[in-house]
C-alpha cells in the first residue's frame, strides 16, 4: 500500500466529510432513522458512481482540466461557459458555507479565551485556508491526510463517550410527513467530486488503484458520517440544533464540546481546501489564467460575499446542494456519453451506462433539484 494511495483516500474523505455533515442530525430528528439509513446508503452508492464517471472522463482525456475544460473538448465553447457558471456557483456556495460555519466554530472555541468577534475568526480561518491552497496539491494532500486521521479519531471519541448516555427514546423510526427532507443535505454531504482530479493526479503512476481508492474513501466517509449522526441523535434527540454542536453542549461538558468544535473545524478545513483548489484549477487549467490570479478569484470572491452579509447557512447549503447534486450530476452523465465515443485515451476506469440508466439518474437529479428549490423558496 503506497503513500500516494493513502493520500488519495485521505484527500477524498476530507473533501466528503464537511459542513454538510452538521445538517444531517437535525433533519434526521425531523424525518426518522430509517430515512437516514436509506438515503445514506443509496446516495453514497450513487455518489460513488458519479465519482467513477468523473474519473473515467479525466482518464480518457489528455491534459489537466476541470469540468468546464472537459465540456469544451467534447461539446464546444458554449458547453464550457455554461458549465463554468454552474461549477463556480457551486464551489462558491460550498466555500461560503464553510466560511460561515467554520467562523462560528472557531469563535465558540477561542472567543472565551481570546475575545473578539465572529468576523475576526471567520477571517482567520479563511486566510489559513487560502495560504494552504496557494502552495498546491502536495501540501493539500499532506494536510488532508493528517486532518482526516484526526477526524476518524474524534468521531470515535464522541461515539465512545456518548454510548453511556444515548437514549433510545430519542430515535424515531420514520416520519412520513418529512420523508424527503434528508435527500438534499445527505446528497450534499456525501459528494466529493471536487477531489476526484486530485485523486487521479496522486495515483497517476498507479492508475489501477484509482477505483479502489474512490471506493474506500466514499464508503468509509459515508459510514463514519452515519455513525456520527446516529450517536448525535441518540444523545440530543429533540434538542438537536441545525448546527448540531449547540445541542450537543446540553449533554456533554465543556471539554467534550471543545473536542467536538475541533472536529467541526477539521471537517470544514479539509473540505474547503479541496473545493478552493478545485475552483482555482477551473480558472487556471481551463481558462488559462495566471495561477495566482486564479487563486485570488477562487478564494476571495466567496469571502467578499461573506463580508457583504450573506450568512444564512440553511439557504446557502440547500441551494448549493441543489445546484451541485442536480445540475452537475446531469452534466456528468451527458459528458460521459460523449467521452465514450470521442475519448482520447483508453481509461483504466470504465463504467457501464446506457440511455435508460442515464435518463433515470438524470430524472432523479432533476426531481431532487426541483424539490430542494421548492423547499428553500417555500
Amino acid at each position: 500500500m503506497s503513500k500516494n494511495y493513502l493520500l488519495a483516500i485521505a484527500t477524498l474523505m476530507g473533501a466528503i466529510i464537511g459542513v454538510g455533515l452538521f445538517a444531517i442530525p437535525y433533519v434526521t430528528v425531523k424525518s426518522g432513522v430509517l430515512p437516514l439509513i436509506f438515503y445514506m446508503v443509496v446516495l453514497a452508492i450513487l455518489q460513488y458512481y458519479l465519482h467513477l464517471l468523473y474519473a473515467e472522463i479525466i482518464l480518457s482525456t489528455r491534459g489537466s482540466h476541470r469540468l468546464p475544460g472537459y465540456f469544451e473538448k467534447y461539446n464546444g465553447r458554449a458547453g464550457k461557459l455554461i458549465t463554468l457558471i454552474i461549477t463556480v456557483l457551486s464551489d462558491y456556495g460550498a466555500m461560503l458555507a464553510y466560511i460561515i460555519v467554520g467562523g462560528l466554530f472557531l469563535e465558540q472555541l477561542l472567543a472565551p479565551i481570546l475575545g473578539g468577534g465572529l468576523i475576526i475568526y471567520a477571517s482567520v480561518l479563511f486566510f489559513l485556508e487560502a495560504f494552504i491552497v496557494l502552495f498546491g496539491i502536495r501540501l493539500i494532500a499532506g494536510t488532508e491526510f493528517i486532518m482526516t486521521a484526526l477526524l476518524v479519531l474524534i468521531i470515535g471519541l464522541i461515539g465512545w463517550r456518548g454510548l453511556a448516555v444515548i437514549q433510545l427514546d430519542n430515535y424515531t423510526l420514520i416520519n412520513w410527513q418529512n420523508i424527503f427532507l434528508p435527500y438534499g443535505p445527505i446528497f450534499f454531504a456525501v459528494s466529493g467530486l471536487a477531489a476526484i482530479p486530485e485523486v487521479c493526479k496522486l495515483l497517476e503512476r498507479e492508475k489501477e488503484k484509482i477505483k479502489s481508492a474512490i471506493a474506500w474513501a466514499t464508503h468509509l466517509a459515508a459510514f463514519l458520517m452515519l455513525i456520527f449522526v446516529l450517536v448525535i441523535v441518540g444523545l440530543t434527540g429533540a434538542n438537536t440544533t441545525p448546527d448540531t454542536l449547540v445541542g450537543l453542549s446540553l449533554v456533554f461538558g465543556d471539554g467534550v464540546i471543545k473536542i467536538a468544535l475541533v472536529f467541526g473545524l477539521l471537517a470544514i478545513i479539509t473540505s474547503m481546501i479541496c473545493v478552493a483548489q478545485a475552483s482555482r484549477e477551473v480558472f487556471w487549467w481551463d481558462f488559462k489564467l495566471n495561477k495566482n490570479l486564479a487563486w485570488a478569484l477562487a478564494c476571495f470572491v466567496p469571502f467578499i460575499i461573506y463580508l457583504a452579509g450573506l450568512r444564512d447557512i440553511t439557504k446557502v447549503v440547500s441551494l448549493t446542494g441543489a445546484l451541485a447534486g442536480g445540475i452537475l450530476g446531469v452534466a456528468l452523465i451527458y459528458l460521459v456519453f460523449k467521452v465514450k465515443k470521442k475519448g482520447q485515451l483508453k481509461p483504466v476506469v470504465k463504467n457501464k451506462i446506457n440511455k435508460i440508466i442515464g435518463l433515470g439518474l438524470s430524472l432523479l437529479f432533476v426531481l431532487g433539484l426541483i424539490y430542494e428549490m421548492w423547499s428553500v423558496f417555500k
